[in-house]
């Protein structure tokens, strides 16, 4: 029986995310797919902010703006016919949308952008990394059963020969999507709300020029249409009600009957390539951990893919969940900080469902939801009002619950300059936590923190502690210290070297 720390159950972006995470802390992990080869069905088209600056926080911004190039150049048929985000000039229009109703740009959205990143080009780049790292990835390799104690986890393997082997572990993972095997055999309960309507994603050529629809959503009379940015790319969401259960590759005549039903009229297609059809669960667990058992990104939380916040959502569940681990493995910390992984990363999740239910109330068809969508179109032309709103669903307003009363604390930061001339980022690749000094304040306190924490010097006069997935986690101004020494307690533990931190002159 073989036996590792850690055991990740799905190689999609959360589950490469959080093995490189793992690994860059020193764990020894391994992450089992069942899939023999990556899945290339079309899904997301964009990473949010906060997704994004994950994976910069570990070095990969020059990466992320190469995938971003790839994916634009694919795009740029619609790109430049400006349905999908830009002007005349070829400028951004919008910022994302609610509903299909676009967000305005802001200035935090130039600072924090969102990613034109196509998912399956991210989870090449995460695969090839995972690759270079060393770290061991099984595939095909299905899970068959999980048992766990107090004391480890012991799963049953099947390979793809058909061969059983038994994997014992630390703490066993679920990345493995929506319809989670970890999920199932760890009985968590997946309370939510029926399904009521079919997604449709598809690549087809329309049968004549008059028939291709422009680049945009489209409201519909049975539902909306979408066309782009994806050269092919066809989405619908058809309101008769929720597709038969194994209807998840339709063929052409089931899309050319959903596009009937969706537009009110037939729409024969010229050429189809398939596609996908699945359907609006939207379920939350009602806890990410029984003990040694931890869910992450869709096996705790599924939901419509309006505003594409699945897969940021996904990542920063990796980010929050990577390094707490690592230092409950490496006897650093007591197990109970893994509490505050689903302290945190839950109440953002239920938010996400919220508003994709949300926006689904928006686009249905029936006179009293088209009313309120121009009511909301209407207020959402207020750049106030789509400022609130964007901000929200791009997670610039998240908070976790950490206490204290600056600001500040509880909150993600953004990157930003230092005085030594490097960027806030770079002093995170190797995972550790941060003590940003205020610039010519409190110099004695240099040399008094743990090797997991790396000091460096802020361009303003605030301090703060920035925890290893860029949680502030205390701030302080000038040179009041007051509940640092907690902080670091809580976050880093309580054995520091030298002498307890004060004030100084």
């Amino acid at each position: 029986m073989k036996h590792v720390d850690v055991a990740i159950i799905g190689a999609g972006p959360v589950g490469l995310l959080l093995a490189i995470e793992l690994a860059i802390a020193g764990v020894d992990c391994v992450v089992l797919e069942t899939r023999a080869e990556p899945d290339t069905v079309q899904k997301a088209l964009s990473l949010g902010p906060l997704g994004a600056e994950a994976l910069m926080r570990r070095g990969f911004s020059s990466h992320l703006d190469a995938l971003e190039a790839r994916t634009r150049a694919v795009m740029a048929p619609f790109m430049q016919r400006g349905g999908w985000g830009t002007n005349a000039e070829g400028k951004p229009r919008f910022s994302g949308h609610f509903g299909g109703i676009p967000h305005l740009t802001q200035a935090i959205d130039r600072a924090r952008p969102t990613r034109l990143i196509d998912q399956r080009f991210l989870q090449e780049f995460l695969l090839s990394e995972v690759q270079e790292r060393g770290i061991p990835l099984r595939r095909p390799c299905t899970v068959t059963d999980v048992q766990s104690n107090e004391e480890s986890v012991t799963l049953s393997l099947h390979d793809a020969h058909g061969r059983k082997e038994a994997l014992t572990c630390r703490y066993a993972i679920g990345c493995d999507g929506g319809r989670s095997l970890m999920r199932r055999q760890g009985q968590f309960a997946f309370p939510g709300t029926a399904p009521s309507l079919a997604f449709y994603q598809v690549f087809a050529e329309f049968a004549g020029p008059d028939q291709t629809p422009p680049p945009g959503w489209l409201m519909q009379p049975g539902g909306v249409l979408a066309y782009g940015p994806v050269p092919g790319r066809l989405f619908m969401v058809d309101f008769s009600g929720p597709p038969p259960k194994e209807l998840r590759e339709p063929a052409q005549s089931q899309v050319e009957e959903a596009l009937a039903r969706v537009c009110g009229h037939p729409v024969p297609l010229k050429a189809f390539t398939g596609g996908r059809c699945w359907t609006d669960h939207t379920r939350l667990v009602d806890t990410y951990r029984k003990e040694r058992l931890i869910l992450a990104g869709d096996a705790a939380h599924i939901h419509p893919p309006f505003g594409g916040q699945g897969l940021g959502l996904g990542l920063v569940d990796a980010a929050n969940l990577g390094w707490k681990l690592a230092a409950v493995v490496h006897g650093r910390m007591p197990e109970t900080l893994l509490d505050s992984y689903e302290a945190e990363r839950r109440p953002v999740a239920h938010e996400v469902l919220d508003n994709t239910l949300a926006q689904t109330a928006l686009m249905r068809p029936d006179p009293q939801s088209r009313a309120l969508r121009a009511l909301m179109a209407q207020r959402l032309s207020d750049e106030g009002e789509s400022a609130t709103l964007s901000s929200r669903i791009k997670g610039f307003t998240l908070r976790y619950s950490l206490g204290g009363s600056h600001d500040a604390v509880g909150r993600l930061v953004a990157d930003r300059p230092l005085c030594d001339g490097r960027q806030l980022y770079d002093l995170m690749v190797t995972g550790r936590g941060v003590f940003l000094q205020g610039q010519g304040v409190a110099s004695g306190r240099k040399k008094r923190f743990p090797s997991s924490i790396v000091q460096g010097e802020s361009e303003g006069k605030t301090s703060c502690l920035i925890r290893p997935d860029g949680c502030i986690a205390w701030a302080g101004e000038g040179n009041d210290v007051s509940g640092l020494d907690d902080a670091m307690a809580r976050w880093f533990g309580s054995n520091l070297p030298g002498a307890a931190l004060t004030p100084c002159a």
